[in-house]
């Protein structure tokens, strides 16, 4: 019966439901002035009609105040602390204007009012208001969700963020119950909110004792170590892992601050986010026309992106893949402030890439045009060759011919001593800019050229993340290449931020010598082994391991070997010597030259004969010459 009632309840109009509760509150507050007299004269009190109009006055005087405290706009619900203080102050309120009436009604002589009613009035109509609504709160979440599950939540932090959220969960079903550690002694203890503040020592405890499968961090204050610190305990004890985002993550408006998120690969990695400096941002940018080659791809995608709310003149969008161009094109079609041009064609075409330049006067070039599937590369290495190498050699030498103020190459950690023909295709890309670099300064004409090296990007198309995740998603094996394999990691935004201010930092030390090389280096953190990352994208998942303590795991992991041209460990740069720091904290840079006796346009006529004759032993020595890679795979 009672379960039909709240049903229909929940199904009527709102402002039914608000006439309804009027009406009980109408009985309520007559009631309570009735038994206001009932226990003053300790008996049943049976009123003559004088007393009968003044019982009726108080909730002519209380619902008026109610609606003006908003008490029948709020939904039931979800009463909660804030809602018992609004109706102490309402009831309060309603019990001074009533005994003011009852005062009045005494000095007239028309019915009797002892002293001490209004005050058992006041505290009567206070615990039947505020009861009803608790009640019917109860009542409501107890039979309209009856089909769901207890559910025992570990929240993370007591801060005000903790605080907050743990209050929110509390009132949103009684069906939740709250459990909340922090990492400050002087809480442990402590009760706030009616939720006790445990001792994060004592979480296995809490755990197996009280069954709680999921957890939520709100350590928005914290660094992203120990944030992933936490994430990494949790999740290796079995919880379903939420978080709360950082601080700078909200004020660079990536999530709202009232969002929970799941948990992210990135969470784990334990790298703090830094906000871009502006004026590193704008110096290339600010007013300027724009070339980002690739710009379908992951890393240029996202460059078109940032530079987009940078506030370019014009913004030339060049890949060869229609589809990706189309999809970037698309996504940025609502932007406006800018001209936005989208180009599909290579970046080998030289006679493409010197008009798309003049044409449109473009002053900054970012390439990130490359071929970088090592395997694919590995398999196809005349292609990766002519894409990644001649294409940069058409990029910069158009960017030289012309009024290009700043040209920046994305490169990788790959090109360090490397071992794969995409590692050392970008190592000659490298050379080719720096020799550009080197003309640009003897012929004092102001041009910038620079490279910029980072290792792998969370979520791009090269990464083993985006293939770790269909792997789980299809029930496994994950393949792994070697248990020892480690690779550095950061996120595509800031890679993308960082990138457009090395370009700014090169241009600032152009005249001063202070970069020889001008080759960028990207702070990546401490490499990640590639096998722990595996086992915490399972764990990520609610997934268990399935290896030989746990036969019975959902995911197994498959080593397969390394295959043609990967490494066990990526480097950042060949010297000895430590890359030198600049003024921004996540940027640093190498002096590394060209091996001794190397002519740039001798090695680039080289390279097309070498690639027009798809002689592999020639490329493999041409390779070893010029790059130190080692033996070419037939």
């Amino acid at each position: 019966m009672i379960r039909k009632v709240i049903h229909w309840l929940a199904a009527i109009s709102r402002r039914s439901k608000q006439l309804i509760l009027v009406i009980i509150d109408f009985f309520l507050f007559s009631s309570a002035v009735w038994l206001a007299y009932s226990l003053r004269f300790n008996a049943f009190y049976d009123p003559d009609i004088n007393q009968v109009m003044l019982m009726l006055a108080a909730p002519l005087i209380g619902i008026p105040i109610m609606y003006a405290f908003g008490l029948y706009t709020s939904i039931t619900r979800y009463v909660g602390e804030h809602a018992l203080w609004t109706i102490f102050k309402a009831v309060g309120l309603t019990a001074i204007f009533w005994a003011v009436v009852a005062y009045v009604a005494r000095l007239e002589g028309s019915t009797l009012v002892p002293r001490t009613v209004p005050v058992i009035f006041w505290l009567l109509s206070l615990l039947l208001v505020s009861g009803f609504r608790y009640i019917s709160r109860w009542l409501i979440l107890e039979f309209t969700q009856e089909q769901t599950q207890r559910r025992n939540i570990l929240v993370y932090g007591a801060g005000d963020a903790g605080r907050q959220i743990a209050a929110t969960l509390k009132q949103s079903s009684n069906r939740i119950t709250i459990f909340q550690v922090d990492d400050d002694p002087t809480l442990w203890g402590a009760t706030i909110g009616g939720i006790r503040i445990d001792n994060p020592a004592n979480i296995e405890r809490l755990i197996e004792r009280r069954g709680i499968s999921e957890g939520i961090i709100t350590m928005r204050s914290a660094n992203s170590a120990r944030r992933a610190e936490v994430v990494e305990r949790l999740s290796n004890l079995g919880l379903r892992v939420r978080i709360l985002p950082a601080f700078v993550d909200i004020a660079d408006g990536k999530h709202t601050v009232d969002l929970i998120r799941d948990v992210e690969i990135g969470d784990l990695l334990g790298r703090d986010a830094v906000s871009p400096e502006h004026g590193l941002m704008e110096a290339n940018t600010r007013g300027k026309v724009v070339l980002v080659t690739g710009a379908g791809g992951s890393i240029g995608s996202e460059l078109c992106r940032q530079l987009s709310a940078v506030g370019v003149s014009k913004l030339i969008m060049l890949d060869s893949s229609e589809f990706a161009l189309y999809q970037i094109d698309r996504e940025l079609a609502r932007q406006t402030g800018f001209e936005k041009i989208a180009v599909l064609g290579s970046v080998d075409d030289s006679a493409l890439m010197r008009r798309v330049i003049r044409e449109h006067g473009v002053q900054t070039v970012f390439h990130a045009a490359a071929y970088k599937h090592v395997p694919l590369v590995e398999a196809n290495p005349f292609e990766g060759l002519k894409n990644n190498a001649l294409g940069t050699f058409a990029v910069a030498s158009a960017a030289y011919e012309s009024d290009v103020e700043v040209f920046v190459l994305i490169s990788t950690d790959k090109a360090v001593r490397p071992s794969s023909v995409m590692g050392a295709s970008k190592r000659v890309a490298e050379l080719i800019v720096q020799d550009f670099a080197q003309k640009a300064t003897l012929n004092g004409n102001g041009k910038v050229f620079c490279a910029v090296r980072f290792g792998n990007v969370i979520g791009s198309s090269g990464s083993v993340i985006p293939l770790f995740k269909e792997q789980i998603r299809n029930g496994g094996p994950i393949t792994l290449t070697h248990a020892e394999t480690t690779r550095y990691f950061m996120s595509i935004e800031e890679a993308a931020q960082l990138v457009i201010q090395a370009g700014s930092l090169a241009r600032r030390n152009d005249e001063s010598g202070k970069f020889p090389g001008r080759i960028f280096l990207l702070d990546m953190g401490s490499a990640v082994r590639i096998k722990d990352l595996a086992i915490k994208m399972v764990r990520l998942s609610n997934l268990t391991l399935c290896d030989e303590t746990n036969p019975n795991g959902d995911i197994a992991i498959q080593e397969i070997g390394l295959r043609p041209g990967e490494k066990l460990h990526e480097e950042l740069y060949f010297s000895v010597e430590a890359a030198s720091p600049t003024s921004h904290q996540k940027i640093s840079v190498a002096a590394e030259s060209a091996p001794d006796g190397l002519d740039i346009a001798e090695m680039y006529g080289e390279l097309r004969q070498l690639i027009a004759s798809e002689d592999h032993a020639a490329l493999a020595e041409f390779l070893r010459r010029v790059t130190g890679m080692g033996a070419l795979a037939e």
